[in-house]
């Protein structure tokens, strides 16, 4: 089977032992948190692969690859400073970050590879239902913020028409949301469309010069921060999904249904902090008027404990 990446170069998925020849060596991060187990098949022999564990959770001797090193922060310093701590140690060219609650195959591997530092390169994803969930979207407008900040979606459904209007109403540039869902393919402009931190190719270097993760978002929202000030330092940057068939990703897997209001504090505030790096008085008024709910959140998380 021959796959071609956005730079137009082809790759084989070899029938043998289903390893992509004739790809570059890349890395491969996780962050591993609330995990027992993790699945890397669907990688190289001869990629790194880098393991940050922010719990203890995960056995490091259960990780078969050859080329896997394991880094142990003293405590869980959040998904972007993980991410950060291993990129100290990449050595490839490029980077995929993948969380650990999915599952890939070796086509993915072909279809995540590029030789272009211009693109930021992900695949199409269902949740552990089948259901397709969102790997691009255009970046959130101010009034997304607000509807985020108060989870005013949470019980449409994924695939339903009203998530999609809801979308629409909602983004920063008048693009057709709904038609990002469940999408083989598709390439957008970086400075209009972010991707998912789920599962995503980068070119290493892109990310170290513009400083990596913001460590300042512990969980949710870094990818959208990322992709902003890549678009902002390379105009030209693009994000692509790649045609190949759907990975599976369990939807907020790691986290635990008896974290969930920890979680949701974490989601907040993360809302917040963008709503104060974004420029203009309309997002200042966006993150004061999500101020009560984190207070409540916070009341809860201290009154009942995490689980509440």
């Amino acid at each position: 089977m021959r796959m071609a990446d956005p730079a137009g170069h082809t790759a084989d998925d070899t029938s043998a032992n289903g390893v992509a020849a004739g790809l570059e060596p890349l890395t491969v991060i996780y962050v591993a948190y609330g995990i027992s187990a993790l699945d890397t098949a669907w990688t190289q022999p001869d990629d790194a692969v880098v393991v940050v564990h922010n719990d203890d959770a995960l056995d490091s001797r259960s990780v078969a690859h050859p080329r896997v090193r394991h880094l142990r922060p003293t405590r869980n310093i959040g998904f972007g400073a993980a991410v950060n701590l291993a990129l100290e140690s990449v050595k490839t060219p490029r980077l995929i970050l993948c969380n650990p609650d999915t599952l890939l195959s070796p086509v993915h591997r072909v279809a995540l590879a590029s030789e272009r530092p211009d693109y930021l390169i992900t695949i199409p994803l269902n949740d552990e239902r089948g259901e397709a969930t969102w790997v691009v979207q255009p970046y959130p407008s101010r009034t997304a913020a607000l509807a985020m900040g108060y989870r005013l979606g949470r019980h449409l459904k994924p695939t339903g028409g009203l998530r999609a209007l809801g979308s629409l109403l909602t983004s920063s540039r008048r693009a057709r949301p709904g038609a990002l869902l469940g999408i083989g393919e598709g390439d957008w402009p970086l400075r209009t469309h972010w991707a998912s931190a789920a599962v995503v190719s980068i070119d290493a270097q892109r990310l170290r010069d513009v400083g990596g993760f913001d460590p300042g978002y512990f969980l949710y929202m870094e990818d959208v921060d990322l992709c902003r000030r890549l678009a902002e330092r390379f105009p030209e940057m693009r994000v692509r999904v790649s045609p190949c068939p759907a990975g599976t990703h369990a939807v907020g897997g790691s986290t635990g249904e008896a974290l969930r209001n920890t979680v949701e504090l974490h989601r907040l505030r993360s809302l917040r902090r963008y709503c104060a790096s974004s420029p203009g008085f309309g997002w200042r008024v966006a993150g004061a008027l999500t101020a009560p709910r984190e207070g409540w959140l916070a009341w809860r998380v201290s009154r009942r404990g995490g689980g509440g």
